[in-house]
């Protein structure tokens, strides 16, 4: 690649995260910024991660016993949110999911995943990182602490880990690094 070439594709970010491509870029040389599938993919993700956490937190502040899995054995919806685990310097869990899912919505709706603000895939992503690493802290203690697994807070595990790989295909584009998901 000539010096030219080089230059025709570079990508510059203002001072307001703004990322402007060279007005000599092909559409084949830019990254999927506007790549409709991942985003709409991710926003259905998080939706569905906002209406199990919606029902986890009705359940938790009526009756826990109208969760399916709510009786004994290993898998016991009950036992994992009761337990002392399912509070979180006081704030119940299902809060902080849910409050979770709601900003994942946000950041993944149409509007902002064709954004091309810098600041918005990386509050994406880095959302993304920490609730999956937070996911890893429950699904410990499930296993090692409270001896039992919730097949609800599964289900939402399982999302919060879709919408993180979701985003480790799309970010590294929108930001401008490699090639699109097209090439």
């Amino acid at each position: 690649m000539s010096i030219e070439e080089a230059g025709a594709s570079a990508r510059a970010v203002d001072d307001h995260g703004m990322v402007h491509r060279a007005a000599s870029e092909s559409p084949r040389e830019r990254p999927a910024t506007s790549d409709s599938g991942l985003g709409l993919t991710a926003f259905v993700l998080s939706v569905i991660g906002v209406g199990l956490s919606t029902y986890m937190t009705i359940a938790h502040f009526t009756e826990a016993a109208i969760l399916a899995c709510a009786g004994g054995g290993e898998l016991s919806c009950t036992a994992v949110t009761t337990s002392p685990q399912s509070r979180l310097f006081g704030i119940p869990v299902v809060l902080i999911g849910l409050g979770y899912f709601i900003a994942m919505s946000v950041l993944t709706a149409p509007p902002l995943w064709s954004s091309d603000v810098r600041s918005v895939a990386l509050s994406r992503t880095g959302l993304a990182v920490v609730g999956v690493v937070f996911v890893l802290w429950l699904v410990a203690a499930e296993v090692i602490i409270i001896g039992h697994i919730c097949l609800w807070c599964t289900g939402v595990h399982l999302v919060a880990l879709a919408i993180l790989l979701v985003l480790t295909r799309s970010t590294p584009s929108r930001l401008g690094f490699g090639r699109s998901a097209a090439d």
